[in-house]
């Protein structure tokens, strides 16, 4: 994970122009970039705005039925060993209680259930995933449970990882993650509440119709990573009616560009692979309260531009009807990596308390990629310094609640390349709005067609 240091875009104003040849002397490159798929050339009569991501992209829920009526069975050994005993191809319900665990458990078998007790406590003295869903499997379910990161009720911080509910590789479709309670995760440098990792390099090799929903995540410390990601090749998913409270980074985060999956070399320059895009997303109806950076050492134990809902590096999201109270920043949507981040809905949002400000949109750095071919655009080897030169496209922001009202920036701040975008927001004026725009200016308009 790359670290998410706000405070880089001050540091960056202080860093001297670099000569580099106009994007005319290098045409080459510049076309062959732009037939990337993360970005796309401004067409002759440019249409601005987000188009609708259709509900026929939400993930399949008809699969959850396969586990009404099948019996629980009480867990009354060692859990992995219970998860090796089913057979993968009929459903297999385990019921958990009192648990102590003291490493990863692997759900290695598909066509699985665990579900929690009303008073169940799970327990964990490791280190890296307490559950761990690995690539090749389908329909698993994991609801009900409390999970506990503190050793002995204390709060204990894991060097260097540790991840609640992880999804990694490729190929896993059909998981729901249903009202859990995750709390104490603590992380050195690294932590996540849940995550979803899709590594593969295809489109059937994605990771799919995935569902985290009325989840509730508290007391984490995530170092530079954050309590629900969604990062890579995942595509068709659902972040909804989950409640994330005193996290000390990104409390939900839909990313592209790190490196997740592979790479793409692009006239002998390494970019972002066209699938390294968590894409086809919902995030719906989230609350998130008291997000600070303050007790995080990723950020120097310092306030940071840290965001509570951040869209990076993705695309063919809706952002819609989340509360943020208490944040850096509530909402952000943006491009760390050389990506574009595209087809992003911000609406119907309400946001409040916030440091900085509600709202912040567009590449953070202020030279873009593209014109600029001496930045480094290789995911595995860039630093924090070499992060924010990418685009945001065809973005639509209308109908937020944006209440706070003495924030130390703007309530809404519009960075860098900001590209085809719809904003309706008081005090927004009109960039560039036939589409126009180059280089690191922005294109904006105040109205929808």
């Amino acid at each position: 994970m790359t670290t998410r240091l706000r405070l880089t875009l001050l540091l960056l104003l202080l860093i001297p122009n670099i000569s580099v040849a106009h994007p005319s002397a290098i045409p080459s490159l510049v076309q062959l970039l732009l037939l990337d798929d993360t970005v796309k050339p401004t067409p002759a009569n440019p249409e601005f705005g987000a188009p609708p991501v259709d509900d026929s992209n939400r993930p399949d829920r008809n699969w959850i039925s396969t586990f009404d009526g099948i019996p629980a069975t009480p867990l009354t050994g060692p859990l992995q060993a219970a998860i090796n005993d089913c057979s993968g191809n009929t459903p297999c319900v385990i019921e958990l209680y009192q648990l102590q665990l003291t490493g990863p458990v692997y759900l290695n078998k598909s066509n699985l259930k665990l579900i929690g007790t009303s008073n169940n406590k799970i327990t964990y003295t490791g280190t890296n995933s307490v559950f761990l869903i690995p690539s090749g499997i389908h329909n698993i379910v994991v609801e009900g449970l409390r999970i506990d990161g503190r050793i002995n009720n204390t709060p204990s911080s894991r060097d260097p990882d540790i991840y609640g509910i992880l999804l990694y590789g490729e190929n896993i479709n059909r998981v729901l993650i249903k009202n859990n309670f995750l709390h104490y995760l603590h992380g050195a440098e690294n932590a996540h509440g849940i995550a979803v990792l899709g590594t593969g390099n295809s489109e059937a090799s994605a990771i799919r119709d995935i569902i985290i929903e009325y989840n509730r995540l508290e007391d984490l410390r995530t170092g530079s990573s954050e309590a629900i990601a969604i990062n890579g090749n995942v595509r068709n998913w659902e972040v909804m009616h989950n409640q994330v409270s005193r996290t000390n980074n990104i409390a939900i985060d839909a990313i592209g560009g790190e490196g997740t999956s592979p790479t793409q070399t692009v006239a002998g320059r390494v970019l972002p692979g066209p699938l390294d895009a968590a894409r086809y997303g919902f995030i719906e109806y989230n609350q998130i309260n008291d997000m600070s950076t303050v007790t995080n050492p990723a950020y120097g134990n310092q306030h940071s531009w840290a965001a509570g809902i951040y869209i990076d590096g993705a695309r063919d999201i809706v952002v819609r009807h989340n509360t943020v109270q208490n944040a850096p920043w509530a909402f952000e949507v943006g491009a760390e990596n050389c990506v574009t981040t595209s087809n992003i809905t911000v609406s119907d949002n309400t946001a409040s308390g916030s440091r900085y400000g509600d709202l912040l949109i567009g590449g953070y750095a202020s030279r873009g990629y593209i014109e600029h071919t001496d930045i480094n655009c290789d995911p595995n080897a860039s630093v924090d310094a070499d992060e924010g030169h990418g685009y945001v496209r065809h973005t639509t922001v209308k109908h937020n609640n944006l209440q706070t009202t003495s924030p130390s920036e703007s309530t809404l701040e519009i960075s860098n390349r900001v590209r085809n975008t719809v904003i309706i927001h008081p005090g927004i004026d009109a960039q560039n709005p036939d589409g126009n725009a180059t280089g690191d200016l922005n294109s904006i308009r105040i109205s929808e067609p």
